[in-house]
């Protein structure tokens, strides 16, 4: 009677466990042969970036042309060169040069007095800066086209001819830089040239601002 009895519970409970071990065991094969980079990497595709970048040489040189505003003078168009030795990717040495024309003065329009001749109001100067990289980054145009680009500070003195005079020069501003490929690129620059002056009667410093734009090679 016992013997009846399980088999009538036994049977249809080894069947059921036949059923439940024949679906797990491929299921745990399947986990066993993938690999922990097939679980966790994504399969992503880099995206290739076309990057402007400085090339090896060390130096820079380039023309500007831009907006002097001298002080007592008014506005006058600006023109020069510069010349840039990069001693590291942080730190550069810049030698500048500069050529305006000065306006009237203000008493000179308002009483019709000319003070100072043509030669005289050539304004004239050049300096040697240290310009130091801030905030180097890129500027990216396009999903798959970016530019190299910083942002720098310079400081430095030099000297400029104006009025018949001399005048030592201290340079202080700041810039920014485009590099449109390894060799070619665009500066953007804002500078304060400081000197002292008595053309007015009376011994003031002077600040004359400058804002240029700029094209410059690497050789």
């Amino acid at each position: 009677m016992v013997n009846w009895i399980q088999r009538i519970f036994l049977v249809p409970f080894k069947a059921i466990l036949l059923v439940v071990l024949i679906g797990v065991t491929p299921w745990v094969s399947a986990e066993q042969e993938q690999s922990p980079s097939d679980i966790y990497e994504p399969k992503m595709k880099r995206q290739q970036v076309d990057e402007s970048l400085i090339d090896d040489e060390d130096f820079e040189l380039g023309l500007y042309f831009g907006i002097l505003n001298i002080e007592d003078f008014g506005q006058s168009t600006l023109q020069g060169i510069r010349f840039s030795y990069h001693l590291s990717e942080s730190i550069s040495f810049i030698g500048s040069l500069g050529i305006a024309k000065a306006g009237l003065t203000s008493d000179e329009q308002l009483f019709g007095i000319i003070r100072f001749t043509d030669e005289e109001r050539e304004y004239k100067f050049y300096d040697v800066l240290v310009a130091w990289n801030l905030l180097p980054g890129e500027t990216f145009v396009t999903d798959g086209l970016a530019f190299n680009t910083s942002f720098y500070l310079v400081g430095g003195a030099g000297n400029t001819e104006f009025t018949g005079n001399t005048e030592f020069t201290y340079t202080f501003g700041a810039g920014y830089k485009i590099l449109m490929n390894d060799w070619l690129a665009i500066n953007l620059d804002m500078r304060d040239h400081m000197f002292n002056t008595d053309i007015n009667g009376t011994d003031k410093r002077t600040h004359n601002l400058e804002m240029s734009l700029g094209v410059s090679v690497y050789f």
